[in-house]
């Protein structure tokens, strides 16, 4: 897994091509990214990703389990290469 070396900016970007759209409703330290609506949501899983507001990301993997929990090994792979 050496190849998840993405920041703040590249993941945001990315996320946005694949649909999905910024969601905040209060102020805080992380952003809600929403699922776009063609994906269904597991039971007792948020529908969103929340992306840290900070540049740095140290939580890639977190990120990439989210979104492979939702969308399979397909979603994660467009997410990769639109990075």
């Amino acid at each position: 897994m050496g190849e998840l070396n993405f920041n703040k900016r590249q993941c945001v970007r990315a996320l946005q091509k694949l649909g999905f759209c910024l969601n905040n409703d209060r102020h805080g330290t992380h952003d809600k990214y929403v699922f776009p609506g063609n994906y269904t949501i597991p039971a007792g899983f948020r529908p969103f990703i929340m992306i840290p507001r900070h540049n740095e990301l140290k939580l890639q993997h977190k990120i990439i389990k989210e979104i492979r929990l939702v969308g399979g090994d397909g979603l994660v792979e467009k997410f990769m290469n639109l990075l």
